[in-house]
């Protein structure tokens, strides 16, 4: 159910129907078709479905923020659902990020697919996670308190130029000038959208322009393309997303075939997330 469930969104996505990193209204009624003609015997709804794909996205995105740090001695299974590396890689890394320990023996099931739909988003930091989200990862990380963290944000806000308004401050005004003042809370926090807004501009025009720039006619037969996708061992899925994506880029198809082979399959995938 979660593989159809997730495949539905990556259908969704590819059609169009994710519009500025959000699913639409029509994707979500699309979704909950699907799944309930898949499962007629089933209690599917919207809240359902969010809720469902919500919780997929937090156990992919906990395994995804770690291992994006990850060596080149790691690599994805996709027999095992599982990262692969040498103990003593796992060591080493383990010393750096401790959470790392957790998924030396977890599977993490459609890891692959859920990459396609999230990976780009926590790559580029565009919606990736809450602001409420982001304080309870980084307190687990760094073993403190939920409010150090708050605190440490604190300090970096003020050294950047956000400053607090204190109760003197506000006894001392009007009430109509009170309402004209931005909190402390909404200064960082638009800080942070404009900063999160200019970066993710920056990052979508360099895709498009990355995409345009390798859309050229290939001189590679299909049939050709094809063999060299099928060697990777990649899902049904994946497959066809990279079949397609290499057949209508031939700078990507060059960079592809050019890469070693043991590492080809995790680089194309690298790829396909980001386009």
């Amino acid at each position: 159910m979660d593989r159809i469930l997730i495949n539905a969104f990556i259908h969704e996505q590819s059609i169009g129907n994710r519009p500025n990193g959000t699913f639409s209204t029509q994707a979500y009624d699309n979704i909950v078709k699907e799944l309930q003609d898949a499962f007629p015997d089933k209690s599917v709804d919207k809240d359902k479905i969010k809720n469902r794909i919500k919780y997929l996205k937090k156990g992919f995105g906990a395994c995804y923020d770690i291992f994006k740090n990850a060596t080149s001695g790691f690599s994805w299974s996709s027999h095992t659902k599982m990262w692969d590396a040498e103990p003593g890689a796992w060591a080493t890394f383990i010393q750096s990020y401790p959470q790392a320990k957790e998924w030396m023996n977890k599977p993490v099931p459609h890891y692959e697919s859920l990459r396609q739909l999230y990976g780009k988003d926590r790559a580029n930091g565009d919606g990736a996670e809450t602001p409420a989200e982001m304080r309870q990862r980084l307190s687990q990380q760094m073993g403190v308190a939920e409010g150090d963290v708050i605190a440490n944000i604190d300090r970096m806000a003020t050294q950047n130029g956000a400053t607090r308004e204190t109760d003197d401050d506000n006894m001392n005004s009007s009430p109509e000038a009170n309402k004209r003042h931005k909190t402390y809370k909404e200064e960082v926090q638009e800080k942070l959208l404009k900063g999160i807004e200019s970066v993710s501009d920056a990052i979508t025009k360099s895709t498009d322009a990355l995409v345009k720039a390798h859309t050229a006619k290939i001189s590679m037969p299909a049939s050709e393309i094809y063999k060299h996708v099928n060697e990777l061992g990649l899902d049904p899925l994946d497959k066809r997303s990279a079949y397609r994506f290499l057949t209508e880029n031939a700078n990507a198809l060059e960079m592809v075939l050019g890469y070693p082979i043991e590492e080809r399959k995790e680089f194309l995938m690298d790829i396909l997330a980001r386009y």
